[in-house]
């Protein structure tokens, strides 16, 4: 029988055996004689049997295998590089008028043709597929922040006794506050006033009123996250709930985060684009997609084919992005097989 006293190690009962007689001692001389039960040299310079990979490694692989993601990186390179190096190496400005040429079709010298004012749509498709880009990953990036700070404060306070469901029931309503708020009315109300200083206020002006619903998905989770052994052991000994925060609870919702901030982006670029459209957006001196698409004209394709297909081509590549993370994220996916 078993003596749950005995904790001798393997090193323990290696020099046992070299310092006992096998004669003396059946069992080991049996393990002695038993070429099975010898030790067997392992050879130093073979590899390991199973590769270790980090998080961020296996993270890496599986969304790399996954062809819509170098779909949606190709696309979105190819339009951010567009946005960066087109208006340093096209020979017309977004607001460089062409009269003799008005209303003309793609050529040599204007790639997507001049619409009825004399302005070239390439220039204006490459300057608004610039300040489109800036606005959603900005409005992304606040958005997130915002949910985060509200969604995480509510869902940790909440079980600290009645303060702590005070402080809950109040972010609570904050965020009920302005999901009732009709956004689209306080956007086209605000826009062309805070336009007048600069055009990026529509980035906090868009991500004011698209982080309520991100924050509640936050608070659930961190009130699951509370009650984990882990939290619960932080707390006791102590630790500043800022830390607990950021150390223990962040980290383990930071996947659905970043797949979140990610479709975020053309969600961001698809509102900005809609309030230009209609005339609430972007103003003068600026230019964005939205704007280009307002100067449509059913009767010259070329006026609104362009820009709306580079609008589509960069929702679609930036969903094809977050697919793919979502499937590197989520273990249960057919794509996070190593």
């Amino acid at each position: 029988m078993t003596n749950p006293n005995d904790i001798r190690s393997t090193d323990d009962a290696s020099a046992l055996r070299r310092s006992t007689d096998p004669e003396a001692n059946p069992v080991i001389g049996s393990a002695v004689d038993d070429p099975d039960l010898r030790d067997t040299e392992i050879d130093e310079s073979a590899g390991p049997a199973i590769e270790s990979l980090s998080r961020g490694e296996l993270l890496r692989r599986r969304f790399l295998r996954n062809p819509s993601a170098w779909a949606g990186m190709i696309i979105f390179g190819f339009l951010v590089l567009l946005a960066v190096v087109g208006p340093m190496v096209y020979q017309y400005e977004p607001f460089e008028r062409d009269l003799r040429n008005a209303r003309t079709g793609p050529s040599v010298y204007h790639w997507f043709g001049v619409n009825a004012n004399g302005l070239d749509i390439f220039a204006r498709t490459v300057q608004g597929l610039r300040i489109s880009l800036v606005i959603g990953i900005g409005t992304a990036l606040l958005t997130t922040f915002l949910a985060l700070v509200v969604g995480i404060v509510a869902g940790y306070v909440g079980h600290k006794g009645k303060w702590g469901a005070l402080a809950d029931g109040g972010l609570v309503n904050l965020i009920n506050l302005f999901l009732v708020i009709p956004s689209m009315l306080l956007l086209m109300l605000f826009s062309p006033v805070l336009q007048q200083a600069s055009w990026l206020w529509m980035i906090p002006l868009l991500a004011a009123f698209a982080w309520m619903l991100t924050a509640r998905v936050l608070r659930a989770m961190t009130q699951q996250l509370v009650r984990t052994e882990y939290v619960e052991a932080a707390r006791f000994m102590g630790v500043n709930p800022i830390v607990i925060m950021t150390r223990h609870i962040v980290p383990n919702i930071a996947s659905w985060i970043i797949i979140d901030t990610t479709l975020g982006v053309s969600a961001a670029i698809l509102g900005e684009t809609g309030l230009s459209f209609i005339g609430f957006g972007i103003q003068l001196p600026q230019v964005s997609l939205g704007t280009v698409l307002q100067e449509y004209n059913i009767a010259d394709p070329y006026t609104w084919i362009p820009p709306a297909a580079v609008l589509a081509a960069l929702v679609i590549s930036i969903n094809l992005m977050g697919e793919a993370l979502r499937d590197a994220l989520d273990p249960t996916s057919g794509s996070s097989r190593i």
